[in-house]
């Protein structure tokens, strides 16, 4: 009787500390901040932005080692915060592979972009996953977890994982390999850069690449 209440006594123990311990630190959920106004990555388009926050013209420039497409705007509101959308295709319909806020104190250079202006977002933009303008580095750290890289006052925080493909991407892949597709899933990259300034968010961009 005895060795069998003691028993339940460590399972009662095992099972209220193991959940415990699986919550100490969390992977999260990046999935949420690849949305930002209601566009999200892979899924949107430059047309789905300019219906959203008006027409701007499209340009393009270096971005490290691949040119990239943009286009931009700037908040009305005395902040000026200003948003880029990235697409690393050159024709329509453009899907999205990656935004940056930027406070409007700061340069976007090297890329020299048209901003429109917009009065649908200002400072307060964030995306899903509530990254935005003004978190401080402990607040950063708890919303994405320990990060990949620190260099300075840019902070880089990157996530690896795998996608099955559609049998209608398979059908695609292997028309366009002329071969059969024998790793039949995606392999994604995720990647959020942020930089500091008076130990505040003041610069982000989340980007996603997505490679067979």
């Amino acid at each position: 009787m005895v060795r069998s209440s003691s028993l339940i006594v460590i399972a009662a123990v095992l099972l209220t500390v193991a959940p415990a311990h699986a919550q100490k630190s969390p992977r999260p959920d990046v999935s949420r901040d690849l949305s930002l106004l209601g566009l999200t990555l892979e899924k949107s388009t430059f047309t789905d932005v300019q219906d959203k926050l008006g027409a701007a013209k499209i340009g393009q420039c270096s971005h490290e080692a691949e040119p990239i497409s943009y286009i931009g705007y700037v908040s009305l509101s005395p902040d000026k915060t200003k948003v880029l959308f990235e697409s690393n295709r050159f024709d329509p319909p453009f899907e999205l592979s990656g935004f940056r806020v930027v406070a409007g104190s700061r340069s976007t250079s090297p890329c020299q972009i048209q901003f429109k202006p917009s009065a649908v977002f200002d400072s307060d933009v964030q995306t899903g996953g509530g990254l935005k303008l003004g978190l401080t580095k402990a607040e950063l750290l708890a919303l994405l977890g320990s990060p990949s890289k620190v260099s300075g006052n840019r902070i880089t925080f990157e996530w690896w994982s795998k996608r099955p493909m559609t049998k209608a991407e398979i059908d695609q892949e292997t028309k366009t390999f002329k071969a059969p597709v024998t790793r039949p899933y995606w392999d994604v990259h995720d990647v959020i850069n942020v930089v500091l300034s008076d130990a505040k968010v003041a610069d982000f961009e989340v980007q996603r690449t997505v490679t067979y």
